[in-house]
C-alpha cells in the first residue's frame, strides 16, 4: 500500500544528507511514523546511530512499533523497539 509520503521520501532523504535539519509537514496519516524511520536506517551519513522517535500515546507508540517491525519482516525488540511505561521491547540490535 502506498501513502503519500512514500513519493516525497527520495527527495527527503536527498536533503537530510545535504542538510542536519529539515522540516517535514504532512497531514495526519500521510506515513511520516511508519515510513520515514525504515527509510532512514540505510543512509551512510546516518551510520550506525539510533533514530529517537517521540510519541505522546503508548498505544499509538506500540502500534506503530508493530507496524514498522512488521514491514522490516521483524518482530518487536530487533531493529524496531519501544519504551513506554510500564512496558518495553529493546535489544542490543534496536536502533528505531
Amino acid at each position: 500500500m502506498r501513502l503519500p509520503i512514500d513519493q516525497t521520501l527520495p527527495e527527503l532523504l536527498k536533503a537530510l544528507g545535504r542538510h542536519p535539519n529539515v522540516v517535514l509537514r504532512a497531514p495526519p496519516g500521510a506515513g511520516k511514523t511508519t515510513r520515514v524511520p525504515p527509510a532512514l536506517l540505510h543512509q551512510s551519513w546516518l551510520g550506525k546511530q539510533k533514530i529517537i522517535m517521540l510519541e505522546p500515546r503508548r498505544l499509538a507508540a506500540r502500534n506503530a512499533a508493530h507496524f514498522m517491525a512488521a514491514s522490516l519482516g521483524e518482530q518487536v525488540g530487533q531493529t524496531v523497539g519501544y519504551r513506554v511505561r510500564l512496558d518495553s521491547r529493546v535489544g542490543p540490535a534496536t536502533r528505531i
